[in-house]
């Protein structure tokens, strides 16, 4: 059987799939047409919005009708690529300098059907300046989606040559294309504005000759751009500036931002050779040239520009908006933006994923702002993948892109986050491995931290962490016998000034070796008067160490002696002490002999009037019965006093009397030692035995009660039922006072003295029947973790001669008429033996109200 051969067939819906189905991005669509006037030699675009039309025109070099059918309406088909664009005549730009041979911007044949992206309709006019008709084409793109069976190239498109007029194309050209595209959907402000935005960054704005120019046209804004008003923002009331403004030419403003003074690295691949220079703020870092590595990449430039706080400052100021919201990192190919590298949030280049893997240790593109250009004809290896807002096609040249991206990046942020943060100093621990050497390296690095603020480098020249971490630096490079270092900062290697310890004393050979490396005669001068001065500061380091050793020898044998005087002292005084102590029982036992000379008399005196008076007794028995009965009466609140009870009393008050005799005496041998003493020592001595004195007058209270000794040993009860008994069997039988109870059925157990918690009783009640209060409060309160004892009485409240309430505990300010001392006894004594709190209430206005808090936990 004779063999047959089959062919492709292309149908109508490859206009939608190669034009508004792949060009998915309005702002992208116009991309692709300027991109095509620029590939056309144009000077001049103008881009003008009417109610659903758009206008792009250009001074470009326009084609003939030959052209229009053979290049223009040749789908997938570029005379860029193949190389017949560079036979026609072309004007001298900075495009053409960019190589000898010319790169064009776009080379896949596909860009012209953006228009169908932006449009139903199409109205092209094309003009060489050789030709005298212009040439129109009228294209429906509607009449392409009909039938999607139809064969795309059965479709017609009208021809019609016309009469040139010398003002169709910009600049009164005599060559050009003009598209007008119809049946547009409507562009508010809003969308034009963010396309001359967009418009900005198209070519490459880092070139300092730029001839191809952009303008916006659109009438009904014009009287908005001219009298229009921000309505929200920091320009909240000003009038629009240019960048702003929907009409006129599109300015790039980023080489006037750049000239901001921060940290920049320039990388340069061209002829074999890789050149890198790091600026700092107007100053060189360091220039090296290398042999390049790359096979793919002939030709390119890098710039990166970190901004630290006052780059990003200025930006905002001469911008008006913030660098992150701008963008980052921008790739250019052939002098034309590919997006989407640089596009807020994007992280083509991979670096934010890496710069959240440690705080200050790397820089992300919030750090940083620049530009890859890349010059090349080699579509292949450097190709945009189809949806032309999809980045390049993973191809080898691809993936070195972004190796010599990460080697310039690399370079700038071992600069900046080392010499300028100061991580690298504190990381690698230049000042030892210790606490201290770490808190020095803090300290650098805190000096450091104004660097962030400032637009001149004298900070980190004159820190001695950031030059240790620079020599490092530069010893690496001049380590490698490939690169060649061209110039580098001499201050950031001169530490001839600076102090120099043993753990920085490797830093002076690797100067030595980049001293030998550059054959810098200067730096090598440098190496001996650090040298010298190193041995300088060991030596007094060494004396230094030697006179501290001696004053610390100095300091123990002081010390020493200070001892041995204080054990003297102290065995003094405990031996004066004991004497006391022998004293005092040898005054007790006469005294006890003494009470039992006193009762045996007693005895034997009762047994005699017994004797001599029983017969009386007997006949005063009914009058005895009578006067027994009225003095229980009288003493029903009392218990008898037994003789055991008075033994305990006069011993408990033997023992404060004694702590007062002891106070007094002691204040007397000062004196008498000629020992000038403050008011607060007069106080402390007052209080001592004010508070002494109190505890006897309260142990006086039980005189009519038995267990006296109970009363001064620790005991653990409920301290509800003892206040509610003390007062009412004891305080109450001796004063008449009203007292009302709240609460006390509530039990704390706690373990406190007796006598001390009725000397804070005593006190407080005192101060009421003082101020002849008409009431006594007192309730019991549990709170959460805390037990609260109210005590308030109905009369006089604070007075206000009293500014600070809180002073009512201060010794020697009174609320009475008293000594001053009551109140102060009794914060001493709930702090400080009870241990819980007590306070003024200042809200309660029907007298005077303390609250006493114990915790639970305690």
């Amino acid at each position: 059987m004779e063999e047959e051969q089959l062919f492709f067939t292309v149908k109508t819906g490859i206009k939608s799939i190669v034009g508004k189905d792949l060009i998915t991005d309005d702002y992208i669509a116009i991309f692709e047409l300027v991109k095509n006037s620029f590939d056309a030699h144009a000077k001049n675009v103008l881009i003008t919005f009417e109610v659903n039309k758009i206008i792009i025109a250009d001074d470009g070099k326009g084609m003939s009708k030959t052209e229009l059918q053979d290049k223009w309406l040749a789908l997938a088909y570029s005379a860029k690529k193949d190389g017949s664009e560079d036979i026609e005549d072309k004007n001298s730009s900075y495009r053409d300098e960019i190589q000898k041979k010319r790169f064009y911007a776009g080379a896949k044949g596909i860009g012209r059907f953006s228009c169908d992206r932006l449009g139903k309709k199409l109205t092209l006019y094309s003009k060489r300046k050789i030709d005298g008709n212009v040439n129109q084409l009228n294209i429906d793109w509607t009449d392409f989606e009909n039938n999607d069976k139809e064969d795309f190239i059965k479709i017609p498109v009208d021809y019609n040559p016309i009469e040139f007029k010398t003002n169709l194309f910009p600049n009164n050209s005599l060559s050009g294309t003009i598209l007008e595209i119809d049946n547009t959907l409507f562009w508010d402000r809003e969308k034009i504005k963010n396309l001359k935005h967009s418009l900005e960054k198209l070519i490459n704005p880092f070139s300092e000759k730029n001839d191809f120019q952009i303008k916006i046209i659109c009438e009904r804004e014009k009287n908005e751009d001219e009298n229009g008003l921000y309505k929200s923002g920091p320009n909240k009331g000003k009038r629009y500036n240019e960048r702003d403004k929907v009409n006129g030419y599109v300015k790039n403003a980023i080489l006037d931002i750049l000239k901001i003074k921060t940290s920049h690295i320039k990388i340069l691949i061209n002829e074999g050779f890789i050149e890198t220079k790091i600026t700092d703020r107007g100053a060189l870092i360091y220039h090296t040239k290398e042999p390049s590595y790359f096979e793919k990449i002939k030709h390119s430039e890098i710039d990166l520009y970190f901004l630290n706080r006052a780059a990003k400052v200025n930006f905002k100021k001469r911008m008006g908006i913030e660098p992150v919201n701008f963008g980052s990192i921008f790739l250019f190919k052939n002098g034309f933006r590919v997006q989407p590298f640089g596009e807020t949030g994007n992280d083509s280049w991979g670096i934010d994923f890496r710069s959240q893997q440690g705080y200050n240790r790397f820089l992300g593109t919030r750090d940083l702002f620049g530009r890859i250009e890349i010059v090349t004809d080699d579509f292949e290896e450097f190709k945009e993948v189809s949806s032309r807002d999809g980045g390049l096609v993973e191809t080898a040249g691809y993936f070195e892109l972004l190796s010599a991206f990460e080697l310039a990046h690399r370079r700038l942020e071992r600069y900046v986050v080392g010499v300028l943060w100061g991580e690298g100093f504190k990381r690698n621990k230049y000042f030892g491995d210790g606490s201290e050497g770490n808190k020095i390296a803090s300290d650098y690095r805190n000096e450091l931290s104004e660097d962030k603020d400032s637009d001149n480098i004298d900070i980190a020249k004159s820190n001695l962490g950031s030059k240790l971490d620079f020599i490092q630096i530069i010893k690496r490079l001049s380590s490698n016998k490939d690169i060649q270092i061209i110039d580098y900062n001499r201050d950031l290697v001169n530490i001839v000034n600076d102090k120099i310890d043993e753990n920085q004393q490797k830093f002076i050979s690797d100067l030595e070796i980049i001293a030998n490396q550059t054959n810098d005669e200067d730096l090598k001068t440098n190496v001996h008067l650090i040298e010298k001065n190193f041995l300088k500061l060991q030596k007094e380091k060494e004396e230094a160490e030697r006179k501290a050793e001696e004053e610390e020898a100095k300091r123990k044998e002081a010390e020493k002696k200070a001892f041995e005087e204080e054990k003297k002292r102290k065995e003094a005084e405990a031996k004066a002490i004991r004497e006391e102590e022998k004293r005092r029982k040898a005054e007790l036992e006469t005294l006890k002999k003494e009470k039992e000379r006193a009762e045996a008399e007693v005895a034997k005196l009762k047994a005699e009037k017994k004797a001599r008076e029983e017969e009386e007794a007997r006949k005063k028995a009914e009058s005895r019965v009578e006067n027994q009965q009225k003095q229980i009466t009288r003493y029903k609140s009392s218990e008898t006093v037994e003789y055991k009870d008075l033994r305990d009393s006069n011993h408990i008050i033997g023992v404060y009397s004694d702590d007062i005799s002891k106070k007094i005496l002691l204040l007397k041998r000062k004196l008498d030692k000629g020992i000038k003493l403050n008011n607060k020592e007069i106080i402390n001595f007052i209080q001592g035995i004010s508070l002494a004195n109190e505890k006897i007058a309260t142990i006086t209270r039980f005189t009519t009660k038995s267990n006296f000794l109970k009363a001064t040993l620790e005991t653990e009860e409920d301290i509800v039922k003892y206040i509610v008994k003390y007062i009412n069997n004891t305080y109450l039988a001796l004063h008449k006072l009203d007292v009302e109870f709240k609460n006390d059925s509530e039990v704390y157990i706690k373990k406190f003295q007796p006598i001390e918690l009725s000397v804070v009783i005593d006190n407080i009640l005192s101060n009421s029947r003082k101020k002849n209060a008409k009431k006594i409060i007192i309730e019991f309160i549990k709170n959460n973790k805390e037990f609260l004892i109210s005590i308030k009485d109905i009369g006089e409240n604070l007075s206000k001669d009293i500014l600070d309430y809180n002073q009512i505990f201060d010794e020697g300010v009174t609320t009475t008429k008293g000594s001053g001392l009551g109140l102060n006894h009794v914060k001493r004594i709930i702090e400080d033996d009870l241990d819980g709190k007590i306070k003024y209430n200042p809200d309660y206005k029907s007298g005077f109200e303390l609250i006493i808090t114990f915790s639970y936990e305690n």
